[in-house]
């Protein structure tokens, strides 16, 4: 279902795109030539005249589909579009590179082809407290990168885009959980925020996230578990601007169970 799902859209897009060239493009006989001189010339045209650059790299892979040259130029129809730089483009972009992925798997070109698929994502990405489809979509593409080709610099290249995604991600479920802690939803704040502990613990703002979590169980009447969040800042974050905080919550904690147990 998603697969067509996809294949629709990509269907629709396709058109989209026709609808907004309203001139017709055509070869001249002095575009035509070998398939080294047409690959050539359409690669002039991929930024001034990105339609005619792609109907001559499609020429080069319909007169010459065994050269290498018609390999390129299935590259660089994707190449012409991601150079668009709008969304609709890189839609389109990321299936032709993929295209060339399925078909030419061992091409030196492949590993090229997939970094550009999680590009096409990694541009897209809006910032947390937005959509994150396409945050999930660059981890996906860069993960399928390394899984390939584990030894290469795209692959390396892919990790810190990766990196960078999950950053995104921990930062869209902290916000999610501060909302709800500023909004009294103590609980609900807490759930967002172990989603984050535990499927992002490379969290950049891990010492907030410990301290915030530690005042909502403190709401919860869970003090046990607020003071276990509060020791994490205290023994892992000793620059942290939440320390001395920390530290107070953790006096002020002991004395109410001390009270608590004198009451008993």
């Amino acid at each position: 279902m998603k697969r067509i799902i996809y294949t629709l859209l990509i269907v629709i897009i396709i058109f989209m795109i026709g609808c907004k060239s309203k001139k017709t493009v055509e070869l001249t006989p002095q575009e035509m030539g070998s398939d080294k001189e047409m690959y050539e010339k359409a690669r002039k045209y991929i930024r001034k005249d990105p339609d005619k650059a792609r109907l001559l790299f499609k020429e080069v892979m319909q007169l010459y589909p065994t050269s290498i040259y018609a390999k390129k130029s299935k590259v660089a129809i994707g190449d012409s579009y991601f150079k668009a730089k709008d969304a609709a483009s890189l839609i389109m972009a990321a299936a032709e590179y993929q295209e060339f992925v399925n078909m030419f798997p061992n091409s030196p070109d492949a590993v090229y082809a997939m970094s550009q698929i999680g590009m096409c994502y990694f541009k897209q990405m809006k910032k947390p407290g937005r959509d994150q489809t396409n945050t999930y979509g660059t981890i996906k593409a860069y993960q399928n990168l390394i899984k390939q080709y584990p030894d290469t610099q795209e692959a390396e290249d892919a990790k810190k885009k990766i990196a960078k995604a999950r950053q995104y991600l921990a930062t869209h479920y902290f916000r999610i959980g501060y909302y709800n802690y500023k909004y009294r939803a103590p609980k609900g704040a807490i759930a967002r925020f172990k989603q984050v502990i535990n499927e992002f613990p490379d969290f950049e703002k891990n010492d907030k996230l410990f301290f915030i979590t530690g005042k909502c169980y403190i709401k919860i009447n869970d003090l046990d578990t607020a003071l276990s969040f509060f020791q994490k800042v205290v023994n892992s974050y000793p620059k942290s601007k939440y320390l001395k905080k920390s530290l107070k919550k953790i006096k002020d904690i002991n004395k109410m169970k001390a009270k608590k147990g004198a009451q008993k």
